[in-house]
């Protein structure tokens, strides 16, 4: 054996070292700042790019933490890419520790979200049981707790899965059976057909007049967000973290039922996220008049594409505005009707709409 191969770390030494280093980074690490006035920050900025900015002891003491901070949490990072490259090549046998110590990081403010990164490489149990804590405690910033919940919820998929896979059978179903028996996702919308089918136009209308509430609802479903998953998650609102939970659980309309609404509204309060209902049983009215609402936007949308402006179709696009329920799609059908100069039937040359 040669000295090279006698003295090689093996590499559950190396990852063994990383976790080393990343503790002691931790403990050396200074303390986050208690926060600077507005013009301190505006004056940080300006000295990025005057390096010769005349400033007082006290400012420069200030900037000096300030870049001592970053450099550590920097140093902080660089670790816990190395320990998520060693985990996946299956080379971190101390998984507990690792979680222990990305906790520790999220608290103190350092690594950035590779902390988060690295607890859902981990995945199960470890990974798991301290992003549950971590959605949970106030204390940690709305960023990494955001974070943590996304992929909390993914780490938790399985689960949902599993529970889709249940026959509803004795389940308190919530949706009509017309509606049941739609082959689409109701957060995809109505599959699209290039020859819609009289039958096929026929069940849309069956299944919007079902569909349709018996009272105005007094906020509009389902509700609309122009943002972005990621480019606007400081603004996305709770109820599309809601949906992690719902869309894996119940993926079409005949799986829709009280119990497994009940069971998400448990689901979203492990998550942490900021129910607009207090008690399960007003989450689950409210997300099957949502999940309604969901299939109908997809129906109405699904006849303007197909240039459907048969009276029934603009009547019902007319309810479902009066009713506050899907109307943007309600009101795009009957602008597309007055645009094709159709307010009786199809424009001309359009697919036979059964009257």
């Amino acid at each position: 054996m040669t000295y090279d191969e006698e003295h090689a770390e093996v590499p559950e030494d190396r990852a063994t070292a990383l976790l080393g280093e990343l503790e002691t980074a931790l403990a050396a690490a200074p303390p986050r700042d208690s926060g600077w006035p507005d013009e301190l920050e505006d004056l940080w900025d300006r000295a990025q790019e005057e390096p010769g900015l005349p400033l007082t002891d006290e400012q420069r003491q200030h900037f000096a933490a300030r870049r001592e901070r970053w450099e550590a949490s920097s140093k902080v990072q660089r670790l816990l890419w190395s320990l998520r490259e060693a985990v996946h090549r299956c080379e971190l046998r101390a998984a507990s520790r690792a979680a222990a110590l990305a906790e520790l990081g999220v608290h103190a403010g350092l690594g950035g979200y590779d902390n988060i990164w690295l607890l859902r490489d981990l995945g199960r149990p470890h990974g798991e049981e301290v992003l549950a804590r971590l959605v949970m405690d106030e204390s940690v910033a709305e960023g990494d707790r955001r974070e943590a919940r996304e992929w909390l919820a993914r780490l938790r998929r399985p689960d949902y899965e599993a529970r889709a896979a249940r026959p509803a059978d004795g389940e308190d179903l919530l949706l009509p059976k017309v509606v049941r028996d739609l082959t689409c996702s109701w957060a995809g919308g109505w599959e699209l057909e290039d020859e819609p089918t009289p039958e096929r136009l026929a069940q849309a209308r069956a299944v919007l007049e079902a569909l349709l509430p018996d009272e105005r609802l007094a906020s509009e479903e389902p509700p609309e967000w122009e943002g972005k998953w990621l480019d606007d998650a400081e603004d996305r609102p709770a109820w599309l973290e809601v949906e992690m939970v719902l869309v894996p659980l119940m993926l079409d309309a005949r799986l829709v039922t009280r119990e497994r609404l009940i069971w998400a509204w448990y689901e979203c309060e492990r998550l942490g996220i900021d129910l607009e209902d207090t008690n399960p049983e007003a989450f689950a009215e409210r997300w099957a008049a949502r999940i309604a609402a969901h299939l109908a936007r997809g129906m109405l949308e699904w006849l303007w594409r197909e240039g459907c402006f048969a009276q029934w179709a603009l009547d019902l696009a007319m309810r479902y505005i009066d009713r506050n329920v899907a109307v943007a799609e309600a009101t795009r059908l009957l602008s597309e009707a007055a645009e094709a100069g159709s307010q009786w039937g199809p424009p001309a040359g359009g697919r036979p709409c059964p009257p």
